[in-house]
């Protein structure tokens, strides 16, 4: 399966998605490197997602805390914002990091979910 796209799923009470996407920039590259160590997706695929914008962050506004803990759900929220703003429907299958807000440097939950083709 091909990697076309990577959702990021946070708390939305901590903001609107511009503001929390410009203060999590930083850390991009790690988290980039730490999905290719994962085998979510190659470098290649990573260049390709980069360089046609495909990617989006969605705030959850209600039961963030309980999703956090559902992978299925995680995957059907992040499939269903990747189909909604690039108006195409990839594959059912999703993979995602999880970072808990006290192990991540930038203190706060984020769902890092990938997109197949």
């Amino acid at each position: 399966m091909k990697a076309i796209g990577l959702v990021f799923l946070y708390d939305r009470k901590l903001g609107i998605p511009e503001e929390i996407s410009k203060q999590f920039s930083q850390y991009f590259p790690d988290i980039s490197e730490n999905l290719v160590l994962e085998k979510l997706l190659g470098l290649s695929e990573l260049k390709d997602i980069m360089d046609k914008k495909r990617i989006y962050w969605a705030g959850i506004k209600e039961n963030f805390d309980i999703i956090l803990e559902n992978d299925d759900t995680i995957g059907k929220i992040a499939w269903k914002v990747f189909k909604d703003f690039f108006g195409e429907a990839p594959s059912e299958e999703v993979k995602s990091l999880v970072y808990n807000e006290v192990q991540s440097p930038w203190k706060f939950s984020v769902m890092v979910c990938v997109i197949y083709e």
